[in-house]
C-alpha cells in the first residue's frame, strides 16, 4: 500500500501561475523600416503632383486650388474645341473663341501636329500653358509654363 503524502484534500489542487506574453519588438521595428520609406515616397509624389495638378489629371482638393479647378475647366473646353475641329490648321481660331488668348502657334506639316501657347485669366492671375495637338486631334497634352 502507498502512503499518503498530501495533507487532507489538498492533493487535488493545481498550481496556477501568471504567464505574461512578451511582445516581439523586432516585428515592430521591421514595420517602421517599411512604413517610413512608403510615407516619404507618398509625400514626394504628392509634392510633384501639386506642382501641376491639371497636367497630371488630378484637379481636386489636396493638390489643386480653386484656380487650378478653373484652369482644368478651361483646358477641358480647349480639348473639346480641338477635338470638334477636323482640320488642325483651324484649331487656334477655334480655341481663341472660348476666351483663351493664343500667344504663339506652330504647325508641323508632316503629321498635322499643332503646338500652341495659351494664356488665360484666372482668379489668382494669369497662367500660360503649352498645348500639343497630335494629328487627328484625339491626343491633346499640355503643361504649365511661365508667361
Amino acid at each position: 500500500m502507498r502512503a499518503r503524502t498530501t495533507l487532507g484534500n489538498l492533493g487535488g489542487v493545481q498550481r496556477w501561475a501568471l504567464v505574461v506574453r512578451r511582445t516581439d519588438r523586432a516585428r515592430g521595428r521591421r514595420r517602421w523600416w517599411l512604413l517610413v520609406p512608403v510615407a516619404l515616397l507618398l509625400a514626394v509624389a504628392a509634392r510633384v503632383v501639386s506642382t501641376d495638378p491639371v497636367g497630371y489629371g488630378v484637379p481636386f482638393w489636396p493638390f489643386a486650388s480653386g484656380s487650378d479647378r478653373v484652369e482644368h475647366r478651361v483646358v477641358d473646353a480647349v480639348a473639346a474645341a480641338v477635338r470638334s475641329e477636323g482640320d488642325p490648321s483651324r484649331v487656334p481660331s477655334a480655341v481663341a473663341v472660348d476666351g483663351v488668348e493664343v500667344v504663339a502657334t506652330r504647325r508641323h506639316a508632316p503629321g498635322g501636329n499643332v503646338w500652341m501657347r495659351l494664356r488665360f485669366h484666372l482668379p489668382e492671375g494669369v497662367r500660360c500653358r503649352e498645348v500639343v495637338v497630335l494629328g487627328d486631334g484625339v491626343q491633346v497634352s499640355s503643361r504649365r509654363v511661365d508667361c
